[in-house]
């Protein structure tokens, strides 16, 4: 193995620490099953949907509240979230970045004015919010982050099988 691939299968293994770090931080551990470090990198190929597309639901720990949330191929995005009704227009990322981040902007298009599950209103400004998502190894489950880093996340939002 070349110094090169070692340091880079090293990085991997760093970065895979993380999330770890970050799923039991979140309580989440039991999902993520730690899957054997690959001997090079593995870049999946985009044939067929994105992991992104289907539905998601989380419920708020502390509270009574859910947010579900359904992404459709095409960009569009509907979601319920305490009282609040939305839809927007997404773009994400095809490939994560480096750090295993998928870049997704959304618009929201339409609103019922309502409170979501956190209190907040979501106004039809027409300027996108931009977060970063990353997928547990089984693309099962994905937290949302306001940067590419586990810092500030929320989540994981679980994937409905349909």
């Amino acid at each position: 193995m070349t110094d090169s691939r070692a340091h880079h299968t090293q990085e991997l293994l760093e970065l895979h620490k993380s999330f770890v770090l970050a799923a039991l931080l979140c309580g989440a551990l039991p999902a993520w099953s730690a899957p054997a470090a690959p001997a090079a990198p593995v870049v999946p190929a985009q044939a067929g949907p994105h992991p992104i597309e289907g539905s998601w639901r989380w419920t708020l720990p502390a509270q009574k509240c859910t947010e579900a949330w359904n992404y459709q191929s095409g960009g569009l995005r509907t979601s319920t979230s305490g009282e609040e009704v939305l839809q927007s227009r997404y773009e994400i990322t095809p490939m994560p970045s480096l750090l295993g981040f998928y870049r997704i902007s959304e618009t929201v298009t339409e609103s019922n004015g309502k409170p979501d599950c956190a209190g907040d209103l979501h106004e039809l400004t027409g300027e996108p919010v931009v977060r970063f998502i990353q997928f547990s190894p089984r693309q099962d489950q994905l937290i949302v982050c306001k940067a590419e880093s586990l810092k500030a996340c929320f989540g994981p939002l679980k994937r409905l099988t349909q």
